[in-house]
């Protein structure tokens, strides 16, 4: 199996929605474990870029993300389970490449990771605070608000799972992301 071509640059980091070259132009090899060949070379990035990355995560959060309707949300992340679903072939034969599993796994690690955007689009609207009796004639009120940015570092073994449970579930309750795969 080789490496299909790709809708993206995979030696540049994508950031606030734009395919960017890592500020040092350093790259990786990207290896292919079932047979050692180099498929292709990816970015590297350094600390520059992955502040760039929490400027335009933050940007994000405090400009939309956060006051967008929880349902709102919720139909995005639907609509991304369902994109997901859409390049399964694509996505799946990255997986089997990167990470050297069989193609039938890494086909239901991508529906995994579209389950998990269609499980945490449906939960975005169901999480509410509480009202909680406290002394008589006195009640505590608890919200629930998003923390801001958040970082995530996925494991080499199953990527696409992984991103489909911390960054699903961040999204949905309000945060922005900035990942590290």
């Amino acid at each position: 199996m080789s490496l299909p071509h790709l809708p993206f640059d995979p030696s540049c980091c994508l950031i606030g929605g734009q395919w960017r070259h890592p500020t040092d132009l350093e790259k990786l090899e990207l290896k292919n474990p079932s047979d050692g060949s180099t498929l292709t070379e990816i970015a590297s990035g350094n600390e520059n870029d992955i502040g760039e990355a929490i400027e335009n995560a933050k940007n994000a959060f405090d400009q939309c993300w956060n006051t967008t309707p929880a349902a709102e949300r919720g139909r995005i992340l639907s609509n991304l389970g369902r994109l997901v679903l859409k390049n399964i072939d694509l996505l799946s034969t990255l997986e089997a490449l990167d990470v050297g599993k069989p193609l039938t796994q890494a086909q239901a690690d991508v529906r995994a990771l579209a389950r998990y955007m269609e499980f945490y689009g449906g939960a975005a609207d169901k999480v509410h605070g509480e009202t909680i009796p406290y002394l008589e004639g006195y009640t505590v009120y608890t919200l629930r608000e998003p923390h801001g940015v958040t970082g995530h570092i996925v494991p080499w073994n199953y990527p696409m799972q992984i991103i489909g449970r911390s960054v699903g579930a961040a999204l949905a309750m309000g945060n922005t992301c900035v990942l590290k795969p």
